[in-house]
């Protein structure tokens, strides 16, 4: 190699070396007991794909942004970002979260539905009172404000699991009645796992509108994340993403 060419890559070495030293960190909790697909784990518990991560990705890629995953239990989120030990958590609803007035929080990214899951041989639950005295399927550190008096007077039994997969087990081996989730990650299980022997009954509640809470104590960044995030709004990015997952034909369940 020339003097000159040297010298070009050493320049071009220490600008790149600058750059990622400048760029600011972004600290993102993805937790495994989001469901698949939106965030999805390899053997070794590292964040291999899902929604989650294409976001993120894409929102990085927008700005001079370098993510740091962040594998916090979901109980722990709202803490982590009011301590300044985190800056962004996705796939959550100020109603589910206990201090949501102290967060700061993206615009709506898209909207969820939530689903009662059943045996296909049980009859269709199409109210509040059709689960009385029954054993319900829940993800540990999730709340659920539609259900969470049911359970604290004792009419609903709340049986926690690590995961949507654990829970849809549980139900197919008779040691739940039901199990809560969302549309998209019932859908994507029976794509993947092809149980016949379920069915999903839609919650009689309004669809969920899905948000990124964010840390207070970084406005400048926040306000950067949120502006991101509305362009990948506005641009279809989030959409194009969300369809990646999206079964390719509608799977048979009940809808009330």
């Amino acid at each position: 190699m020339s003097v000159r060419g040297f010298i070009l890559l050493f320049f071009f070495l220490s600008t790149s070396q600058a750059a990622i030293a400048e760029a600011r960190v972004i600290r993102a909790i993805v937790s495994d007991s989001n469901a698949p697909p939106f965030a999805m784990f390899d053997n070794n518990n590292v964040l291999a794909g899902g929604i989650s991560k294409d976001i993120l990705e894409v929102l990085v890629s927008r700005d001079q942004l370098v993510l740091q995953y962040l594998p916090i239990p979901r109980g722990r989120v709202e803490q982590w970002l009011l301590r300044d030990d985190a800056d962004i958590a996705c796939f959550l609803n100020p109603a589910w979260v206990e201090q949501a007035e102290q967060l700061l929080w993206s615009l709506a990214l898209f909207s969820t539905r939530q689903v009662i899951v059943r045996r296909s041989s049980s009859p269709a639950i199409q109210k509040m009172t059709d689960l009385l005295g029954k054993r319900i399927g829940t993800d540990r550190g999730f709340s659920y404000p539609e259900f969470d008096m049911m359970f604290s007077q004792g009419l609903l039994i709340r049986d926690d699991a690590i995961s949507l997969e654990s829970n849809l087990g549980r139900l197919e081996k008779q040691r739940l009645d039901a199990a809560l989730t969302v549309d998209l990650a019932f859908q994507y299980y029976q794509q993947k796992h092809d149980s016949e022997g379920l069915a999903a009954d839609t919650l009689w509640t309004q669809p969920d509108t899905i948000y990124c809470a964010l840390n207070p104590h970084q406005p400048e960044l926040a306000q950067q994340i949120q502006q991101i995030l509305q362009q990948m709004t506005e641009d279809g990015s989030i959409a194009k993403i969300l369809q990646r997952y999206k079964p390719t034909q509608a799977l048979p369940r009940s809808d009330n």
